[in-house]
């Protein structure tokens, strides 16, 4: 393989390992909304329909297999499946296990397949969030974006000009921009401080 077919490949890579952040970013940060969260024992579950119409929309080529169905004792019966998608033309797969308590009277089993058919619904539910990122506001997996734009950064930056890199403070805005102490929910503060700070060095020259 020729050096040119080779960064053609890595060129391709890297585009689309960026579509695949930006598509599950975009999906992460939907709200789902109200009428399709439900709650039961202070936990907010969402409408199993809302989730497939969601993997349709946004991951129409997919499959889901059930591994194995096992029982815990005579309580509860696990599943384990694996979700199968393609995700901008690459094919990824996530495995999954949930568990639900089996229902019982004095006669035995009230409705075994409902509770297999649960089982199989929790399950399915949690590989579509971990692997699409669908209701990852219910699920409680979104990561608020706190990075600064370009510009927020470059003005900071400037704010440093008359700085050397060996000075505390500018080590310290350097370390906090790595960090994310210093970020797009502070910026406005950061900004005055330091325009404070540099208005006090020019006071003293």
């Amino acid at each position: 393989m020729d050096n040119k077919m080779q960064q053609n490949q890595q060129q391709d890579i890297v585009q689309v390992e960026g579509s695949l952040r930006d598509k599950h970013k975009d999906i992460s940060s939907i709200t789902t909304p109200k009428p399709y969260i439900s709650q039961k024992q202070g936990f907010d579950y969402v409408d199993e329909g809302y989730m497939r119409n969601q993997l349709n929309k946004h991951y129409p080529v997919w499959g889901w297999e059930i591994i194995k169905y096992e029982f815990i004792g005579d309580k509860a019966i696990s599943v384990h499946g694996r979700l199968t998608i393609i995700d901008n033309g690459i094919q990824r797969a996530y495995d999954s296990v949930a568990a639900h308590r089996v229902a019982t009277n004095q006669k035995g089993y009230v409705d075994l397949g409902n509770d297999m058919k649960a089982a199989n619904t929790d399950c399915f539910k949690v590989a579509v969030n971990r692997l699409c990122n669908i209701a990852d506001d219910v699920y409680r997996k979104q990561v608020e974006d706190l990075d600064l734009s370009e510009g927020q950064e470059q003005s900071i930056k400037d704010l440093l000009v008359d700085y050397s890199p060996d000075d505390d403070l500018y080590k310290k805005v350097c370390q906090g921009i790595k960090d994310k102490s210093i970020n797009n929910k502070n910026y406005d503060k950061v900004i005055e401080q330091l325009k404070a700070r540099t208005a006090k060095v020019e006071e003293t020259k």
